[in-house]
This record gives structure tokens, C-alpha cells and sequence, in this order.
């Protein structure tokens, strides 16, 4: 202490001195470990870009090239099943929108016709769904086409639950078309970024889907008949997809006791005389005594069904082009 005070300036200095050293050791400390945590950074990342430059799907320019033949060469083959699909299914011709509308009132007579033939009830409305033009014609010649189409599908879908024993059709709708509703081609949806928006809208659909509601009271057998037909292109030529599928029992309720009779015994013939004779016969059946009282309810169903409609961009991008090997 004695020196401190006899050599103040001196003793200032060398205080300075040992803050100074001090500071300078914590930024050199704080320095050094935020170094470590860069090097070790660092090091990881040089793994990892080692291990992606390794793998098999590597993101260099030869991989990319590569994937970008295989798309490619499945967009082509994507659009030439869409253009067999095309081939395949009936063909719409033109037809003007007074032809339409005399169309369908012919098809709404046969329909029930047919219906009342087969002991099949239908909607006291029914139209295939087209109530709107029996009083009022489509919008255009092209509207007037697709309607037509769509008609037609509609028709074959009727006569499917004839054939099938559906006992009545209590619900018939479908979905509008754009076309009736004179817009275009609906945008794409979500939250999309303007890139993917403009990469979603260069790719024009190669087909459509068209739903249909039906609600129909048929029993088991007929059920498992009908779906099947709807799946076979002999029954159905239309392309179709069950998309939903709700099975209801008629009765939610199990039959009580005074519901269950056994059947009546025939009555003897009057009349009759017993003849003797020497000819063995077989014992009479013995009586009933088990009646069926589960499995004979009748089935409400509800089917949502897509109508599925390849169109013509699918036959115009058909003709594939050379894959790159």
C-alpha cells in the first residue's frame, strides 16, 4: 500500500494495464468458443453435402436430366391411356338444343315405361335429373351437346337398376356442368405460389368427373348385382367409380312376436279315400318350426357416383415423344 501510494502513476498504469488484459482475455474466450461453434457447423455440413453428393438421387445435373426424361415419358404414356379411354367410351355427336329438349322428354316417357314394366318405382319428378330443361332449352349448341352425353348416361344408369331388381329409386341427382353455368375451367385451389399456379394451369386435365346422388331401396342380392354391373364395361359402357357407398337397413327396428307366424299347414282334400295298397311312401315333411325373421329387410342405399368423361386434350397429347435415355 505504501508503494501504491508513493508510485500513483505507476500503480494507475499497471491497473490499467490488468483491466485491459482482463477484457482482452474474455473477447479472446467469447471469440475462441464462437469459433468452435462454426468449425463444428461447419464440418457438419461438409458431411452432409457429402452424403447427398454419395446417394443415389444426388441433386446434380445428370440426376435431374434423368428425372426429368421419366416424367416425361409418364406424361406420355399417361395421355396415351387417355386417349385409348377416349376411344373407348360412346361418342357425343352434335345436336341442337330444341333436339335436346325432345330428346329428353322422349327418354323421361320410356324411362317409366320401362319402370312401371318392371314393377320399379321412380320419383314423381323424374327427369334424369334434368328438370330445368323440360321447360327451358340449354344455354348453346356446344351446352346442348354435353347435356346430351350426359343424358345418355344417365339413361344407361337407369336401366342398370332395372336389370339389377332395384324396387325403387327414391333420389336422382347430378352435378351442373360448366357449361351450363357458362363458366370455364375452375381455377386451382389452396394457397398456392405463383410459380406452382402457372405450372398447375399449363397442364390442361385430360378428364372430368361428374357426380351423381342416388338413393335407392333394393334388397341384398340386387345390391351386390348392381355393383358389380356398375364395374363392367358390358353393362355399364360408361366410365363410373362408386365413390361413396351407405347402407341403411329399411327397418331399424327388429320385428316383435306377433310380427313371426309359421306357415299354415295345407287343409286335407275333401273327398279324399284312403285305398290300401302295397306301395311304399315316403313319411309326410315334418311341420315348420323355424321361421326366418333376420336377413329378408329391404336396403336403403345411398351411392355417390363419379361420371368419369375423358376429353379430347387427352387424344391431342397421345403421340409420346422419345424418351431420353
Amino acid at each position: 500500500m505504501d508503494w501504491i501510494r508513493e508510485n500513483k502513476p505507476l500503480a494507475a498504469i499497471l491497473g490499467v494495464i490488468l483491466a485491459g488484459s482482463l477484457a482482452l482475455g474474455y473477447l479472446l474466450f467469447g471469440a475462441w468458443s464462437q469459433y468452435t461453434e462454426t468449425h463444428e457447423g461447419y464440418l457438419g455440413l461438409g458431411s452432409q453435402v457429402a452424403s447427398l453428393n454419395s446417394a443415389r438421387l444426388a441433386p446434380t445435373a445428370d440426376n435431374l436430366k434423368n428425372k426429368q426424361a421419366l416424367v416425361d415419358e409418364y406424361a406420355a404414356l399417361v395421355n396415351r391411356l387417355g386417349g385409348a379411354l377416349l376411344f373407348m367410351q360412346p361418342p357425343v355427336p352434335p345436336i341442337k338444343d330444341i333436339e335436346f329438349q325432345a330428346k329428353l322428354k322422349l327418354k323421361i316417357t320410356e324411362a317409366r315405361n320401362a319402370a312401371a314394366a318392371a314393377k320399379m318405382s321412380l320419383p314423381p319428378e323424374f327427369a334424369f335429373g334434368f328438370d330445368d330443361y323440360t321447360n327451358n332449352l340449354p344455354k348453346s349448341a356446344a351446352a346442348a351437346a354435353e347435356l346430351s352425353g350426359y343424358l345418355d348416361a344417365m339413361e344407361e344408369l337407369v336401366k342398370l337398376f332395372q336389370e339389377s331388381g332395384v324396387i325403387s329409386v327414391d333420389l336422382l341427382e347430378r352435378s351442373a356442368l360448366a357449361v351450363e353455368q357458362g363458366a370455364a375451367a375452375s381455377a386451382p385451389q389452396g394457397n398456392a405460389r405463383p410459380g406452382m399456379q402457372a405450372q398447375q394451369t399449363s397442364a390442361a386435365p385430360i378428364l372430368e368427373k361428374r357426380q351423381i346422388s342416388v338413393i335407392v331401396t333394393l334388397d341384398q342380392g340386387a345390391l351386390q348385382l348392381l355393383i358389380s354391373r356398375l364395374a363392367n364395361p358390358a353393362d355399364m359402357p360408361f366410365f363410373t367409380s362408386l365413390r361413396l357407398l351407405r347402407i341403411e337397413n329399411e327397418r331399424q327396428d327388429g320385428p316383435v312376436r306377433s310380427d313371426v307366424r309359421a306357415p299354415e299347414a295345407p287343409p286335407p282334400q275333401e273327398g279324399a279315400v284312403a285305398v290300401a295298397s302295397d306301395e311304399i311312401k315316403p313319411p309326410p315333411p315334418a311341420p315348420v318350426d323355424s321361421v326366418p325373421i333376420v336377413g329378408k329387410e329391404r336396403l336403403k342405399v345411398r351411392m355417390e357416383i363419379d361420371l368419369v368423361k375423358f376429353l379430347a386434350v387427352a387424344q391431342a397429347g397421345a403421340a409420346p415423344s422419345s424418351p431420353a435415355r
